[in-house]
């Protein structure tokens, strides 16, 4: 989810959003039938990838890492601005600080995923954000990203919260669009690297929201999932390896049902639950997607922060975070077998950002890089290898 947008999402849940934005798309939701599997037994199946979401764009970078390695986690997810690395024009790119960190990840022996993000200005032109207008400018670049990290970054997310505004653009939202940026940006990816996996979705779990006066729209985020089904006879298909869902659970154990309150609000919604990720899997196989894995590539718990954005963490004290993070994998590997990534929201936040931050209160480690519980409970947690 895009900071500073969560109290808006709930508006939705609370039934004081305007109307959803037109769509030519279907649009409604129906629920998971899946059953809850126990947690409890033996052997739970390992993942393939047990993974942090941190920001290595810091002179602490290698502190971070270690401690991944610890952790004895693998995989690294690390947010990267195609306006940072292209800034200035076609083919005029500024590869130093991502080379750095493309080469810290190497040497500390773990695999990399890049969240790809962030139109530059000269393909943006007179809007301010949003997709570049012609998906080729995305594939030119992913193209000579790929190729440049050729063996040494595993996987590439393309976009985040594309059924957000505040990502794509105020009367923007479209699904059609974000399937055909998909569809160049696989290409552009596979061009340059072939065994490269290529995640689409990373959509904000919310509900439908219409705010003209705030500029603020959203698309509920399985109904998105259902509109880039429905595009073109689901030509999507063709456009991503894994899908990528962003599965965080607001102030909710990861066990919890649909639909049963904790706290005072945030309750009212299923994308406030872990166990949305079901209803996202329902679309995928009903439209003969099944074969495919999901990697579930943020996924957190934040503390008590000063943001109100982010209320809903005063609910969850230091013990609930380090139990819910371990619950996550524990869910994942007894429950959804099509689950094969999971990445915790966040390694390090606490080392790169403010107090008053938004995202600060997600991170697992303290300011000053040691553990927080809920990472010596992701170090101690059983990963079934």
């Amino acid at each position: 989810m895009l900071i500073g947008l969560a109290s808006t999402l709930a508006l939705a849940a609370c039934g004081k959003a305007g109307p959803a934005p037109p769509s030519r798309l279907p649009t409604s939701v129906p629920p998971s039938a899946r059953s809850a599997a126990p947690l409890d037994g033996p052997a739970l199946r390992p993942l393939a990838g047990y993974g942090f979401q941190a920001d290595l764009f810091t002179p602490l970078r290698d502190i971070a890492l270690e401690r991944a390695r610890e952790a004895g986690f693998d995989w690294i997810k690390q947010r990267v601005r195609w306006s940072a690395l292209e800034p200035a024009g076609r083919g005029r790119f500024t590869w130093d600080a991502l080379d750095a960190v493309v080469a810290a990840v190497a040497d500390a022996k773990l695999r990399l995923l890049l969240n790809v993000e962030h139109t530059p200005a000269w393909v943006l032109g007179d809007r301010a954000i949003g997709p570049p207008g012609d998906p080729l400018d995305l594939k030119d670049f992913l193209a000579a990203l790929a190729n440049r990290y050729r063996g040494r970054v595993h996987a590439y997310e393309l976009w985040n919260s594309a059924n957000l505004s505040t990502a794509w653009g105020y009367g923007l939202l479209d699904a059609g669009d974000y399937v055909e940026l998909l569809l160049a940006g696989y290409a552009g990816v596979k061009s340059g690297d072939p065994n490269a996996v290529v995640v689409g979705g990373a959509l904000a779990p919310a509900g439908d929201i219409d705010l003209p006066a705030q500029q603020l729209q959203a698309i509920d985020d399985v109904a998105y999932v259902q509109q880039v089904y429905a595009y073109q006879d689901g030509i999507v298909r063709r456009a991503f390896d894994a899908w990528g869902v962003h599965a965080g659970g607001f102030n909710k154990a990861p066990a919890q049902a649909i639909g049963t309150p904790r706290g005072a609000g945030w309750n009212g919604h299923p994308s406030f639950y872990f166990r949305r990720l079901a209803q996202h899997r329902d679309v995928m196989e009903q439209h003969g997607d099944a074969a495919k894995p999901m990697w579930l590539t943020e996924v957190g718990w934040t503390t008590a922060s000063g943001d109100p954005n982010y209320s809903f963490g005063a609910d969850n004290s230091e013990e609930d975070q380090a139990q819910f993070v371990v619950d996550a994998f524990r869910v994942a590997r007894a429950e959804y077998p099509f689950v094969t990534h999971l990445f915790v929201r966040s390694l390090n936040a606490q080392m790169v950002m403010a107090p008053n931050e938004a995202a600060y209160g997600f991170g697992v480690l303290w300011a000053d890089g040691t553990p927080r519980p809920a990472y010596a409970a992701l170090q101690a947690m059983d990963k079934g290898r």
